[in-house]
């Protein structure tokens, strides 16, 4: 048996849904439990730190998936990686863990699930959202500073999905997919390809810990 912890709060997510199809699709014969902590900081509470000690008393395995984010942001991966050793030291527990993109570079889980979106087959909505991106930066204010965001690959990987369309045959129509609660369809080749090799380093450490 396995515990899975994951930053999203709760299994209505895109992260629960990416990592939940990966599981299923090279891990079915896995038994595991997600458990949501709803941030990476939530790691080391209480609540959590009961789970993983109880969980280490019975020898079920324990997995921790955080992302690494980046030093704009405060932190990047040695610093997390630093954050986890610390704590695991200071509350005695026991668990491995994986730093989102691949163990040893700053980013977060939204870089590997832009990596596994189908580019090859929806190459022309890319190419408009970048220079949606690069049109927006322009404008400027009076001290030369954007006045727009650019969209981050959250706000991109939702855009992309929900820009996606089915033919309808019985009324002969194109609607919107249906999509609700973070289900992003990760399981659906014709959006996503989950052999990338970005992913293989997030593969490798299921294969290697995974009970």
């Amino acid at each position: 048996m396995n515990k899975i912890f994951i930053e999203a709060g709760h299994k209505g997510t895109t992260e629960y849904n990416f990592i939940q199809t990966i599981l299923v699709k090279y891990f079915q014969r896995k038994e595991y439990e997600i458990v949501t902590m709803g941030c990476a900081e939530n790691l080391f509470n209480e609540t959590n730190m009961n789970i993983i000690s109880k969980a280490n008393t019975k020898n079920v395995q324990v997995l921790v998936l955080v992302d690494a984010d980046t030093v704009k942001k405060g932190w990047g991966y040695n610093k997390r990686k630093e954050w986890i050793e610390k704590g695991i030291s200071k509350y005695k527990v026991s668990f491995q863990y994986f730093i989102y993109p691949n163990n040893q570079g700053d980013g977060d889980v939204e870089v590997l699930m832009e990596s596994s979106a189908r580019k090859d087959l929806h190459e022309y909505f890319f190419n408009c959202f970048n220079k949606y991106k690069e049109c927006i930066v322009k404008r400027k204010d009076e001290r030369e500073q954007s006045i727009y965001n650019s969209p981050d690959l959250k706000t991109e990987l939702h855009a992309y999905i929900k820009a996606q369309t089915e033919y309808d045959v019985k009324n002969k129509i194109r609607k919107p997919l249906d999509i609700n609660n973070g289900n992003y369809l990760f399981d659906n080749p014709d959006y996503w390809n989950l052999d990338v090799e970005n992913l293989q380093s997030l593969k490798d450490f299921f294969s290697k810990f995974l009970k």
